[in-house]
């Protein structure tokens, strides 16, 4: 009998110990990294723009050439790859005497720029490099390498659209070298070319 009961009293035990809640573990699943957030848009543009060279006193058009941009519109930033098609331009130097040639604007990196309260900066650097020169519709002979010796550096400003943008420039055009067919041409290159107060006019379209 006093077995029984203590078997009773054990059995009890047992099924109140098994109805009680054992500890509770907490799964922690990892945490999925928030997204990262887009470094910005590309948008490629059509690039036209006109030259005045000052000591010429003459109009280079140029383009249509393209832009192809990544444009942050949280950080304030452009950055872009720039290609222009040569330019070929007439020119009266001396004033009487006719000239042509092909003008090619070879970038020089990458564009950059930056957009605050509206306005957009953007700086390029272009070497510039003459070739198919006539003079008086005689043919020049100024090499393969006539170019500025250093690159023309484009500071731009204007205000922001992101469909189309003006911007105006006042650059400088370097000397120039390499400019040698017959006979050493570089001073006549750049005494006819070279110098400060060049006016650029450009604008980018958005090719949407």
């Amino acid at each position: 009998m006093f077995v029984r009961s203590a078997l009773v009293v054990l059995a009890a035990v047992a099924a109140l110990l098994g109805a009680l809640p054992g500890p509770a573990w907490v799964v922690r699943r990892p945490e999925s990294p928030a997204p990262a957030r887009a470094a910005g848009i590309t948008i490629t543009y059509r690039v036209d723009a006109v030259s005045r060279i000052a000591r010429l006193g003459s109009d280079l058009a140029i383009g249509p050439g393209t832009l192809v941009a990544e444009i942050d519109l949280v950080e304030g930033t452009i950055v872009g790859d720039l290609w222009l098609p040569p330019a070929y331009g007439y020119f009266i130097v001396f004033g009487f005497v006719p000239n042509t040639a092909r003008t090619d604007l070879v970038p020089v990196g990458k564009v950059t720029g930056r957009i605050r309260e509206g306005e957009i900066t953007a700086h390029s650097d272009l070497t510039i490099r003459l070739g198919e020169v006539t003079v008086d519709s005689q043919p020049l002979d100024v090499g393969q390498a006539c170019e500025t010796t250093a690159p023309a550096g484009v500071d731009l400003a204007g205000p922001f659209d992101l469909h189309v943008i003006r911007m105006k420039s006042v650059y400088t055009i370097p000397p120039f070298g390499g400019c040698r067919g017959r006979e050493d041409l570089d001073p006549l290159m750049t005494g006819l070319v070279s110098g400060p107060d060049n006016l650029l006019d450009l604008t980018l379209t958005a090719q949407l």
